[in-house]
C-alpha cells in the first residue's frame, strides 16, 4: 500500500460531529479531545514520513526528465497534493485542541484552567466553563479536519469570502528581513577561528579557507507564521467575520502576558510574538496601555496577572464597565479595588506615567 494512499484514505475517514452544547459535559469533552489529539499524533506521524521522501518538494528529481514523462509528474503532483492535505488537516487539528484546551476549568480547592487543567482531566474534580479563557467552541464545525479546505471555501457567501480575503491578509505573510548568515568552513591553516564581518569575509576566506556551504537565513515575517494555519484560521473565522478574528486576537494579547504567549499561542499557533497593535483597530490603543502598566508594574516590582492589567486598561479606554465585566470575567468590586490601587500606584489619571512612578519609588525608599 503506497504512502499516498495511506495518507489519503486516512483522511478521508476523519468525520466529526460536534455537540458543542455537551462540551461542558466532561466525558464528552474528553471523547472529543483525545479523538482528536490521537489522530492529531497519527497526522504529524504521517508529516515526518513524508519529509524524509521527499513529499514537500517532489518536483526536483524530474529537472531532467522531458515533457514525455507525464507519469512521474503526476505522480510527483499527487505527492504535492497529499501533502498539503495532510498539512491543512493537522493544522485544523492543532486549532480545534486549542480552542479546546482554552474552554474548560478543573476545580476542588483550587482552580485549574486550560493547559494547566489538562493535567487533571482524568482525576475527580469538578468540570467547569473557563470564563477567563480565549476561545470561540463554534468555530469547530467549520474546520477542515480532513483537510479538505477547498470544500469549505466553495459553501461561502458571497460576504463570507470577503471576510475570508480579509483575515488571510491580516495574517499573511510579510517579508522577513536578513536575520542572519551562516558560513561553514574548513581552515587551510591552523589558525584560532575568526568572527568574520561579511565585508571582510571575501578576501580572508579566498584565502585561507574552503567554504563548503553559504546560507542566509531570513527572519519569517507576518502575524502567523506557517502558511497553512494562516489558510485554516482564515477559512473557520469567515463565517464570524473579520471583526470576530480581530476581537478573539485583541482578547489574547489582552489576557495573556508576554511570558506566557511565548510558551503557549493558545487558539493561534505560530502567532508572532510581535504584538501587531496597527491591525488591531481600536484595540490598539487598549494594548498599547496595558503594556504601559505591566512596565511600570515591573519597575516597581509589582506582580499583577495579566488578565487584572487587561481589563484595566479596557476599562480606562473604553469606559464601558458592563463590557469590560463580561469580556475578563472579573468581579465589579475586584475590579474597582484594583483601579484604585492602580491610582494609588501612580500609574493612572495622567498620561504621563513615568514622573508619578519615581514619586511613588522614592516614597517606598523613604
Amino acid at each position: 500500500m503506497s504512502l499516498i494512499y495511506k495518507v489519503n484514505k486516512f483522511l478521508d475517514s476523519l468525520k466529526y460531529k460536534f455537540k458543542l452544547n455537551e462540551l461542558e459535559n466532561k466525558e464528552y469533552f474528553k471523547e472529543i479531545y483525545f479523538k482528536i489529539l490521537n489522530n492529531l499524533s497519527v497526522l504529524e506521524d504521517f508529516k515526518e514520513e513524508m519529509d524524509f521522501y521527499g513529499f514537500p518538494n517532489p518536483f526536483y528529481p524530474l529537472k531532467g526528465l522531458k515533457g514525455s514523462e507525464p507519469f512521474f509528474r503526476n505522480r510527483a503532483q499527487l505527492k504535492k497534493l497529499t501533502y498539503d492535505r495532510n498539512s491543512y488537516a493537522l493544522s485544523a487539528h492543532r486549532i480545534a485542541l486549542g480552542h479546546l484546551t482554552e474552554s474548560i476549568m478543573l476545580k476542588n480547592r483550587k482552580k485549574y484552567r486550560g493547559r494547566e487543567a489538562l493535567k487533571y482531566l482524568n482525576k475527580d474534580l469538578r468540570f467547569y466553563k473557563n470564563k477567563e479563557g480565549v476561545y470561540r467552541l463554534e468555530i469547530l464545525e467549520y474546520l477542515p479536519l480532513s483537510g479538505d479546505y477547498m470544500v469549505k471555501l466553495s459553501n461561502f457567501t458571497p460576504e463570507q469570502r470577503k471576510d475570508y480575503r480579509k483575515i488571510l491578509t491580516l495574517v499573511d505573510k510579510e517579508r522577513g528581513g536578513l536575520s542572519s548568515v551562516s558560513v561553514y568552513m574548513k581552515y587551510k591553516s591552523g589558525r584560532t577561528k575568526k568572527n568574520l564581518s561579511l565585508k571582510e569575509y571575501k578576501d580572508f576566506v579566498e584565502d585561507k579557507m574552503n567554504i563548503e556551504t553559504f546560507r542566509l537565513q531570513k527572519k519569517k515575517g507576518g502575524l502567523i507564521k506557517d502558511r497553512h494555519i494562516r489558510k485554516i484560521l482564515s477559512i473557520s473565522y469567515a463565517p464570524f467575520g473579520i471583526d470576530a478574528f480581530i476581537f478573539d486576537l485583541a482578547m489574547f494579547y489582552l489576557k495573556k502576558g508576554k511570558y506566557e504567549r511565548e510558551r503557549y499561542s493558545g487558539i493561534f499557533p505560530t502567532l508572532s510574538n510581535e504584538i501587531p497593535k496597527n491591525k488591531l483597530g481600536k484595540y490598539e490603543e487598549i494594548i498599547v496601555l496595558k503594556e504601559k502598566l505591566e512596565e511600570e508594574l515591573q519597575r516597581l516590582g509589582k506582580f499583577e496577572k495579566s488578565l487584572v492589567v487587561g481589563s484595566i486598561a479596557y476599562y480606562e479606554i473604553t469606559e464601558n464597565m458592563e463590557e469590560t465585566l463580561k469580556y475578563f470575567s472579573i468581579d465589579e468590586k475586584k475590579l474597582k479595588r484594583k483601579l484604585e490601587e492602580f491610582k494609588n500606584f501612580g500609574l493612572l489619571g495622567t498620561k504621563n506615567l513615568q514622573p508619578r512612578t519615581q514619586e511613588f519609588l522614592k516614597y517606598l525608599k523613604g
